[in-house]
């Protein structure tokens, strides 16, 4: 193999290996969390958001209860929802996550609120992130971050 070759060999290893680490999946009991992202934030922003779908493969629902994150003083989890012509965001204080079903949280949709940040949140930055759920217990996962321009809004 000349060396050009064994460059190209190696650049598609490498690609390879961070595309399967990109989509890497977290499993916490019959829940597997896909698709974390959260937003990079402007300096001296202090709030922020994340997202993720939560599949649920068992015979029973659960619930995630709590988020938490070191960089925040609190991580809410939000709803967004059209009451009549105008788009409402609260609080709620917990999410089903149905048996042999999933939830997306997504812009305009639920959604994480990561609130009283201690620092901003530089694009491409690894977050993570501790989730707390009511049968399968707590997993940690790591949210890219994206800038606001990177993210689609649904």
């Amino acid at each position: 193999m000349n060396i050009f070759k064994l460059n190209q060999f190696f650049i598609l290893i490498l690609s390879l290996l961070v595309m399967t680490i990109a989509h890497a999946q977290t499993k916490v009991g019959n829940l597997q969390i896909v698709k974390p992202s959260a937003r990079a934030t402007a300096p001296g922003q202090s709030i922020s958001s994340a997202y993720l779908t939560i599949e649920n493969k068992g015979p029973t629902t659960d619930r995630l209860v709590a988020v938490s994150f070191a960089r925040a003083k609190e991580v809410q989890l939000h709803e967004m929802k059209m009451d009549g012509d105008k788009m409402m965001m609260r609080q709620i204080q917990g999410l089903e996550i149905p048996a042999n079903g999933s939830v997306e949280l997504k812009p305009g949709g639920y959604h994480l609120m990561l609130m009283g940040l201690d620092s901003a949140i530089k694009d491409g930055e690894q977050l993570k992130m501790t989730l707390q759920f009511e049968k399968a217990g707590k997993v940690d996962v790591v949210f890219p971050s994206q800038a606001l321009g990177g993210m689609k809004m649904h």
